[in-house]
């Protein structure tokens, strides 16, 4: 019989005091996903991955949308030309944005069908008024009512600790997935749950290098990103050199009807090793893991643009944008 275990009790959606959700006019994720009737309006305090995707849904069925974010931008840990370019495309598609903005708690009254809440952005105070609101604000651990105050285990900032085998700090209990806080996204917890099997059986797996799992948001258009942003390149240290290419030249993108988006390569211009792939367009989840085997195998843009790209596909862009890095794009 086994004495190890593995905690895999992922988290839930993180509530806002004074904007708890009711069921009625305020809704988590949770509650958003039982509706039986879609709003007319809906306002989405939150500007993240969970926040966006909602947008981009709710939007193509005809919602009007309004995205409150605190930060100055829309999914702030990508690449700032990523969200850039996201907000233009959401702006055209009609979903009104308010960033730089924090949403008042104490301002909420509800109404019969309908919520109004204000924002202060920079001193300015914004009055906002909708059928629901939809509070998307970063997910919470699921650590309680699982005997854990029985165990050594120990719980840092609200998440499980766990050492690069997925241990904990009681070596026959390990933690694995959203519990343990990180990048909460379903194929790292997957790759992690691997990990601590792995180990439990007396192998010594590879240490899961955070920073080289692919993240994928599923708005439209679509973003995908592996590595470094531009800017933590930049503030580690690195000379960053970098190519872009937009999916406007992209003629599977055209025959699509998307060719809002593009590619970015962050390259070291010294050791010209990739540092980071940004993309943001039509089907980039299904491009990003070409990108993401290129940094694992140490791979430089050079070498990748060399890789006969098929065309038509929208995986030409990578290639292009690899080839961009050193001034030697063919195309657009």
């Amino acid at each position: 019989m086994s004495t190890n275990l593995i905690i895999a009790t992922g988290s839930r959606p993180r509530s806002l005091p004074g904007l708890e959700a009711d069921g009625t006019h305020i809704m988590t994720s949770e509650e958003a996903l039982r509706m039986e009737q879609l709003p007319k309006s809906i306002i989405i305090v939150g500007g993240g991955v969970i926040g966006v995707e909602w947008a981009s849904m709710l939007r193509d069925f005809g919602v009007e949308v309004t995205i409150v974010e605190l930060d100055k931008r829309l999914v702030s840990l990508e690449d700032a030309e990523t969200s850039k370019e996201l907000e233009r495309v959401f702006k055209k598609r009609g979903i009104n944005l308010v960033t730089g903005a924090k949403v008042l708690p104490e301002s909420v009254q509800r109404a019969e069908g309908s919520v109004t809440l204000k924002a202060d952005k920079q001193g300015e105070m914004i009055e906002l008024t909708a059928d629901k609101v939809l509070v998307s604000v970063g997910r919470v651990a699921n650590i309680e009512g699982i005997g854990l105050e029985s165990t050594d285990v120990k719980i840092d900032k609200g998440v499980i600790r766990v050492n690069r085998f997925m241990q904990t700090t009681e070596s026959h209990i390990y933690a694995v997935g959203d519990v343990i806080g990180g990048l909460m996204l379903a194929h790292m917890a997957g790759h992690e749950g691997i990990l601590a099997a792995e180990h439990i059986a007396g192998q010594t797996p590879h240490e899961l290098q955070t920073h080289l799992v692919a993240k994928c948001t599923y708005t439209r258009p679509e973003i995908a990103s592996v590595g470094w942003t531009e800017q933590q390149a930049i503030d580690q240290g690195h000379k960053v050199k970098t190519g872009k290419f937009s999916f406007k030249a992209i003629g599977k993108a055209l025959v699509y009807g998307e060719s809002d988006g593009f590619v970015k390569v962050i390259a070291d211009s010294e050791t010209n090793d990739i540092l980071g792939v940004h993309m943001i367009g039509p089907h980039v989840t299904d491009s990003i893991t070409e990108a993401a085997l290129a940094q694992v195998l140490n791979a430089t843009p050079w070498e990748v643009g060399q890789t006969i790209h098929p065309h038509p596909t929208l995986s030409e862009a990578l290639g292009e944008a690899m080839l961009a890095v050193d001034g030697i794009a063919i195309s657009g």
